[in-house]
């Protein structure tokens, strides 16, 4: 590929994050007085300022991408990250490939959803007296991730000597996947800045009813659901990228990325007990305070180099500025928390232990507890060199042991929850409408059982998902029926209809469907075949039920690597099913070789063959694996994003209730 003819605007860079720092400390102080004083007008000239600051963020941004798109490689970011023969995609993917480019798309992410979340709030008369410290919060994380890019993290910065070509990007972060999976993770990272900001403003201004979360609900519900998909894109990434035939390894950035989804999916239900029966309040800001630190903390592992991991860049200068930065935000947030700890008390308390509150308390309190899990699996590589020296490992055992069981009570959780009323339920109507969703899942157990499935963990997994799913599906029966009743409708229609009005509630059972459905992927990997055989051209080998005939090595070169392609003619019980080309490409510009895995998926199985080296008589050290019912971790992470879209079309901002007028409610509530 030829030198684009697109000029370079890398120029404009430096100067551009320069006045884009100024101008996100202009809006500090503007903010910070504007909330002290309680004056608008300031708030105001806050947000304006700030808004200077996405304007100048933005086009550092366009000049950093003009300079890898012109291949400018003057520009050491740009001779690090791309290459004369790299293609447009992944030109455009080496914006977040290095730790500069990384922290620049966190800046313009940041930049873009404050300005958004701002404006939009300053709009609205039950939020607008957040605006002025909560733009405060904003412009301060602002301010210290333009400042890395300013001083320590430079993506400008010239290179000691211009280069006839670049050394391209890393072979394994040329994948589609990586053009949707960092950008979707950074935006579930970023998005959480918002909530956590009007939460920390609330707890700065006293204003702590229920405005703070009920006007960044959508931004909640937003972050999630990024943080979600891009979680299982990053599985989806391994899976196809890495060759090792599984999509999650506990690795300490699969964990980084994991624990803010932990404390936020718990935020989102328990969060649902504070607006129906004003409980849990300083529960629920500190979880948010939480999710946004662990957030921050996963970025701090991925650029500091301090853990050892296939995602992590090199260790850099800006380890050192990520820990005093995590500790304000840590000890400043739950600082706040235990000022207003007073002002935070629950109105009412828990009335009976058969109750819904008693299951979302349970929930939280499992989720809370895979956190800390993770947390202290991720950090005790580091704990354990600071005492002893000696640098260990915590693997897949750990985290399964533990894990597990708590996964496995989190899904029942999930079916039981919807069954149980608000406040208190007698033990005769919880028995009558819990029998069906239990016959089913006991059904499931024996059905499995007699069909041969040995293994303990998976029963547990599957009837569970279907005493779950027949709790769920139970739900969406009785509103449809009351749609039939009341307007006539059809089967379809009253489903649509059920849905539609009470989306927060009908498209968050659509999203525990979908975890259903990823739990059922999980628990195949329990059925999981591998055979590893160096074979022949002409030779053959077996793979559970299929034969694999290698058919010899084809080889091809592009300007961007040389690939060498060992095609498998696939047999499955004597008929051929296709073939599979699994590569094993050598990168020019990285001096560096890769393997390309072939799949051949159904919703049954997977067929998953990589090769890892070529002899010199053509032979193929060849990887089989059979993994069953991974297909169905992908749908479910697509049923999640559709019912995430059904919650947040719903998700309209409400002003805050008082609580005179929640205990008027409370009868009508507690009702299922």
């Amino acid at each position: 590929m030829t030198a684009s003819p697109l000029p370079s605007l890398a120029g404009l860079g430096r100067p551009s994050l320069i006045a884009a720092l100024a101008f996100a400390l202009i809006a500090l102080g503007l903010f910070v007085a504007g909330g002290a004083a309680k004056r608008s007008d300031l708030t105001e000239m806050g947000r304006r300022a700030f808004l200077a600051t996405f304007a100048f963020t933005a086009l550092a941004t366009i000049a950093l991408l003009s300079a890898l798109f012109a291949r400018d490689f003057s520009v050491a970011y740009v001779a690090d990250y791309t290459s004369r023969s790299l293609s447009g995609i992944y030109t455009f993917t080496a914006l977040w490939g290095g730790m500069q480019g990384s922290l620049l798309w966190w800046a313009i992410l940041l930049a873009t959803f404050a300005s958004l979340a701002l404006t939009r709030a300053a709009a609205h008369k039950s939020s607008a007296p957040l605006v002025g410290w909560a733009g405060a919060v904003l412009s301060s994380i602002a301010a210290f991730f333009l400042f890395l890019l300013v001083v320590p993290a430079n993506p400008f910065a010239l290179a000691p000597q211009v280069a006839l070509d670049g050394a391209g990007l890393n072979p394994l972060l040329q994948s589609p996947g990586m053009a949707i999976h960092p950008p979707l993770l950074y935006t579930g990272f970023v998005a959480f800045s918002v909530p956590f900001a009007f939460a920390i403003a609330a707890l700065i201004s006293g204003r702590l009813d229920d405005r703070w979360f009920t006007s960044t609900r959508r931004w909640t519900l937003f972050a999630w659901t990024a943080l979600s998909v891009g979680i299982v894109l990053g599985g989806a990434w391994a899976y196809t990228e890495l060759g090792w035939g599984g999509y999650w390894a506990w690795d300490p950035v699969e964990n980084a990325s994991f624990m803010p989804w932990l404390t936020a999916t718990a935020f989102l239900h328990s969060v649902v007990i504070q607006e129906k029966r004003r409980m849990l309040k300083v529960w629920n800001v500190s979880l948010i305070v939480l999710t946004y630190v662990l957030a921050v903390f996963g970025t701090f592992l991925t650029r500091s180099g301090i853990l050892s991991s296939v995602h992590t860049f090199t260790e850099g200068p800006i380890g050192k500025f990520f820990l005093p930065f995590l500790g304000v935000m840590l000890l400043g947030g739950l600082g706040m928390v235990a000022f207003r700890l007073d002002a935070l008390r629950s109105e009412n308390r828990l009335d009976s232990l058969l109750s819904r509150e008693s299951a979302f308390i349970a929930n939280n309190v499992l989720f809370v507890a895979a956190t800390f899990t993770v947390l202290w699996g991720t950090i005790y590589p580091i704990v354990a060199e600071a005492f002893s020296g000696i640098r260990l490992s915590v693997g897949p055992p750990f985290f399964n042991s533990i894990f597990i069981p708590i996964g496995l009570a989190l899904i029942g959780l999930t079916g039981i929850g919807p069954l149980i009323s608000w406040r208190r339920m007698s033990k005769g109507t919880f028995w009558r409408i819990v029998r069906v969703p239990l016959a089913c899942g006991a059904v499931t157990a024996v059905a499995l059982g007699l069909l041969g499935v040995s293994s303990v963990g998976a029963l547990l997994a599957f009837s569970l998902c279907a005493f779950t799913a027949a709790a769920i599906g139970g739900e969406f029966v009785r509103g449809s029926r009351l749609h039939r009743k009341q307007e006539k409708l059809d089967w379809l229609t009253a489903l649509g209809r059920t849905l539609m009005r009470n989306r927060r509630r009908y498209g968050g059972y659509v999203v525990h469907l979908g975890v259903l459905l990823i739990v059922i992927g999980f628990a195949g990997s329990a059925f999981k075949v591998e055979r590893r055989a160096i074979v022949e051209p002409g030779g053959s080998m077996k793979v559970g039920d299929y034969t694999l005939t290698y058919e010899g090595p084809q080889q091809t070169t592009t300007p961007e690597k040389e690939i060498s392609v060992a095609p498998m003619t696939v047999v499955r019980d004597g008929q051929e099913v296709g073939t599979l080309r699994p590569q094993r490409n050598w990168h020019l510009a990285q001096q560096q070789a890769q393997s390309e895995v072939a799949i051949r998926t159904t919703p049954i199985e997977d067929l998953y063959v990589v090769v890892g080296s070529f002899e010199s008589d053509g032979s193929a050290d060849v990887r089989a694996f059979i993994n069953p019912l991974t297909w169905w971790i992908w749908a479910g992470a697509v049923v999640m994003a559709a019912g995430m879209s059904v919650i947040i079309s719903g998700a309209t901002p409400v002003a805050a209730t008082s609580p005179a007028r929640a205990r008027v409610r409370q009868p009508a509530t507690a009702a299922r």
